[in-house]
């Protein structure tokens, strides 16, 4: 069990040190508090030091903040919500918009940042949510950019706002075609670092002749898109990257056999994306 002491001594800090080095940049701090392969990690290496600022809220350029929930969760988890109070300091008010959950998890020796979500712990934000809220808020956005500073997680995540990718994000032609490829269609931050993710894997387990570029980055975002159950036919995307139909097909089912993908998957769909499962009371 995590006690207070823990929370306050050990793991708060690591939240705390996140958001001073998102602030000056320090890449190295950073680093130190990611856990390496998981969505906090991904994103930043994807986009460097300007998505932290989106997810960690520092961009509402508040000066003061406060821990308002800990949450133990299975697997050694545990989930840090964190607000960053109005400027009047007497009422100490909040609303949704303020809020920011962090997971952590012990590696190495350490407590570490797995995922970060600008929402409260209870209300992942994922895609569709971040869409369905911006629907409903449209008089928000000038020509398609944010106007205020607490939309940006909504933009963000709904694919409306697109970050630049770092050049050494990219390991191959695959993925110099399918991230631009995925952001050209509006897929939100997290379907990209799902859609790197999947490829990545593939390579791993399959080690294939990457011969057609073009075939590959189709078939990924023709998988992603069944992920985020976006309706797009292989033809469809085949179009967009220049990759017929026939090739499209053999590596999509290529891909889904070497990953074991049979419906929604929990390594690259983001419709749960941060679910808490509330540890167990021992007896």
């Amino acid at each position: 069990m995590v006690d207070e002491k823990t929370v306050w001594d050990e793991i708060w800090p690591v939240v705390e040190q996140l958001i001073t080095a998102t602030l000056a940049e320090d890449s190295q701090t950073l680093q130190r508090h990611l856990t390496p392969g998981e969505q906090a990690a991904e994103a930043l290496d994807l986009f460097g030091f300007p998505v932290f600022d989106i997810l960690l809220k520092t961009v509402l350029g508040r000066e003061r903040l406060g821990l308002t929930r800990a949450i133990e969760a299975d697997e050694g988890y545990v989930f840090l919500e964190y607000a960053w109070p109005d400027p009047d300091e007497r009422s100490r008010q909040y609303t949704a918009v303020d809020v920011v959950t962090v997971r952590l998890g012990p590696s190495g020796g350490a407590w570490r940042v797995v995922e970060i979500n600008p929402a409260n712990a209870d209300l992942p934000l994922n895609s569709l949510r971040a869409a369905m809220i911006l629907a409903g808020s449209r008089d928000l956005l000038e020509n398609g950019v944010p106007a205020e500073p607490w939309i940006l997680p909504l933009t963000l995540y709904a694919g409306v706002l697109q970050l630049p990718i770092r050049p050494e994000a990219t390991a191959d032609e695959v993925e110099r075609l399918l991230l631009p490829g995925l952001q050209k269609r509006q897929y939100g931050v997290l379907s990209l670092i799902r859609g790197r993710r999947l490829w990545r894997d593939f390579v791993a387990a399959a080690a294939p002749d990457a011969d057609r570029p073009e075939a590959w980055a189709a078939a990924v975002e023709f998988i992603l898109g069944e992920q985020t159950t976006r309706e797009q036919t292989q033809a469809v995307v085949g179009r967009d990257y220049r990759a017929s139909l026939g090739a499209v097909s053999a590596r999509a089912k290529q891909i889904k056999a070497a990953l074991g993908i049979t419906g929604l998957d929990d390594r690259y769909s983001e419709l749960q994306t941060m679910q808490i499962v509330y540890k167990e009371s021992e007896s």
